[in-house]
């Protein structure tokens, strides 16, 4: 019915009255957002020096073992090199067996005719 009165379903008070309500509600929904975010500013902070003292405690480790681990490295060259050493008197040996094995048939070839 076209005679309805289309103003019913308009919102109660006055202009004003509804556009400081709005304010209202944003400046709540502002305030929670500041709280929130003061939240995270004291999380990241806490999480921030975590880090630092975590980074402080592996600094304090690695030069606690660095001089462990220098020392290791030091024998790892020395045992690198006598192994060099024992894969050349190795070599110098299988080559000595083969001049004997050469010599030996040798001699047996002489002592065989």
């Amino acid at each position: 019915m076209v005679s309805e009165d289309l103003t019913q379903n308009l919102p109660q008070g006055s202009f004003e009255e509804r556009v400081l309500s709005m304010l209202s509600a944003i400046q709540a929904e502002q305030s929670a957002i500041r709280t929130e975010m003061v939240a995270i500013r004291n999380d990241v902070t806490v999480l921030g020096d975590r880090l630092t003292a975590l980074e402080e405690k592996v600094d304090r480790r690695l030069q606690e073992t660095r001089p462990m681990w220098e020392g290791v490295q030091a024998q790892i060259r020395k045992l690198d090199t006598k192994f060099d050493i024992v894969i050349r008197e190795l070599y110098e040996i299988r080559y000595d067996h083969v001049i004997l094995g050469k010599r030996v048939d040798e001699l047996e070839k002489t002592i065989s005719r």
